[in-house]
């Protein structure tokens, strides 16, 4: 009872204050409503922003934060860096195809070397079963065979020269190739180094503001400048709701209101005429509620009251411990 007691004094206080302020002064009236409506729309600014969602991780914002002076050098940087991982890619696919093509080249100089062999034997089996022949041809039919004997020894010398030279551009040809074959290995090789080492570069990078490419990067530190200032503007707001709630403080405590600092949680009812007369009614609603039930318990304890009476009268024996329980209440 005494709970709901103090309860109805406070909404009766809080009554008497919502009295204090509709019958303030105009000029005090007006202050306290620009430092509300103040309030309510930096609130409801705030309450906008705060759902504004921006698309790097937590990781990335970290980064941002630590190197937030040099970011704009390293996305420069970084394209330059993917820019020229392209062309080494593309050196190393001509580069790999030059060699393979000097591969090829070489096992068809070493075919055609093979051949010649090959045709060499040939020749010389054909030569020394030519000769053999016309020595029988000589010993035993008694032939002339000096005319045949010279053409056959011409024909030889025409292959052999052949086959010779042949063989010679073949040598010339495996040298050359070796040579732009080795001249090729030894680019790929210093292509291969830059393309490692400028692979590393890159997982650096990568790693060192967590994206996987430059375009990445500059989304993410185009999302990061506008959660800056979007954060800024939150500090500044936060700092002028606070001032504004000082001013409001200030201006009820001129009117002598109670309960100032209640008012900060819903300075809307300060704004609209609508949200007062709502608070108004519930103040009034709950009061008149608190009213009937004090009333009910008033009524229960006459009744219990009147009950203890009965019995006393009834049984005197009772009387002393009727008023010690009267005493307890």
């Amino acid at each position: 009872a005494i709970r709901r007691q103090r309860q109805m004094c406070i909404r009766d206080r809080y009554l008497k204050d919502i009295q204090l302020i509709d019958r303030a002064p105009k000029e005090e009236q007006e202050k306290l409503l620009a430092a509300a409506k103040q309030i309510v729309e930096l609130t409801k600014e705030r309450k906008k922003s705060q759902k504004q969602e921006y698309k790097f991780t937590e990781a990335q914002r970290r980064a941002m934060d630590n190197y937030e002076d040099m970011v704009e050098d390293d996305i420069k940087k970084l394209t330059e860096y993917e820019e020229y991982q392209m062309k080494i890619k593309q050196d190393l696919r001509q580069l790999s195809g030059e060699k393979n093509l000097l591969l090829a080249d070489k096992q068809d100089i070493i075919h055609r070397q093979g051949m010649l062999k090959v045709l060499g034997k040939c020749l010389t089996a054909l030569l020394i079963a030519t000769f053999a022949m016309l020595a029988v041809l000589m010993a035993c039919f008694k032939v002339n065979i000096n005319v045949a004997f010279v053409v056959t020894v011409f024909v030889t010398f025409v292959f052999a020269a052949i086959i010779l030279n042949e063989a010679r551009k073949n040598r010339i040809d495996m040298v050359i190739t070796e040579k732009k074959g080795n001249r090729a290995i030894f680019l790929l090789n210093r292509v291969k180094i830059k393309y490692v080492n400028n692979v590393r570069t890159l997982d650096y990078m990568y790693h060192k503001y967590q994206v996987r490419n430059a375009a990445e990067l500059s989304f993410v530190r185009t999302q990061y400048i506008r959660a800056k200032r979007e954060w800024e503007r939150q500090r500044e707001s936060s700092i002028r709701i606070h001032e504004a709630n000082q001013v409001v403080l200030q201006e009820l405590r001129k009117l002598e209101v109670k309960d100032c600092d209640i008012w900060l949680g819903q300075v809307e009812a300060l704004v609209e005429p609508k949200e007062m007369v709502e608070v108004r009614h519930d103040l009034n609603v709950r009061r008149q509620k608190l009213r009937e039930q004090m009333d009910y318990n008033t009524g229960i304890m006459e009744q219990c009251l009147d009950e203890i009476d009965k019995i006393r009268s009834k049984k005197p024996e009772y009387a002393v411990e009727v008023e010690r329980i009267l005493g307890g209440m």
